[in-house]
């Protein structure tokens, strides 16, 4: 009866809490913003409206997914009914955040298309890899 006791009242180390989610997010802006920085400071060799808009595409892009993390790990423990919906509706955000923005870069600011493109893609790819080497 006793082992059967101490298996139930043991607390097992998990990998998924909010806490650990808080943490993969938070590293994986970094390594956003880091990759930003150096796509941004690469552009700036073709111009500093080249360089500026790799900033403005890169940090479009890390924002939006702190968007997400935000509201998918903003409430504390829910239901997982409401985890998928705070999912969905981070995803939700997320998009209508990245059209938003990229509209106002190019209509609005006429930040140059390339730098644009390679900030967004330097970001997106340090999250790539950040989905790898943060755990």
């Amino acid at each position: 009866m006793r082992k059967s006791a101490d298996r139930h009242n043991r607390e097992f180390q998990v990998r998924n809490s909010i806490a650990h989610g808080w943490h993969v997010a938070s590293r994986t802006a970094i390594l956003q913003t880091g990759a930003t920085l150096v796509a941004a400071l690469a552009a700036t060799g073709f111009g500093w409206r080249t360089g500026l808009a790799a900033l403005v595409g890169g940090l479009i892009v890390c924002a939006g997914n702190m968007l997400f993390a935000l509201r998918l790990f903003g409430r504390g423990v829910v239901s997982p009914r409401a985890a998928l919906r705070s999912a969905y509706a981070g995803e939700l955000l997320k998009w209508l955040w990245l059209g938003a923005s990229l509209y106002l870069a190019i209509a609005v600011w006429h930040l140059p298309f390339p730098g644009l493109i390679a900030g967004i893609a330097a970001a997106q790819f340090a999250f790539w890899i950040a989905l790898i080497a943060v755990r």
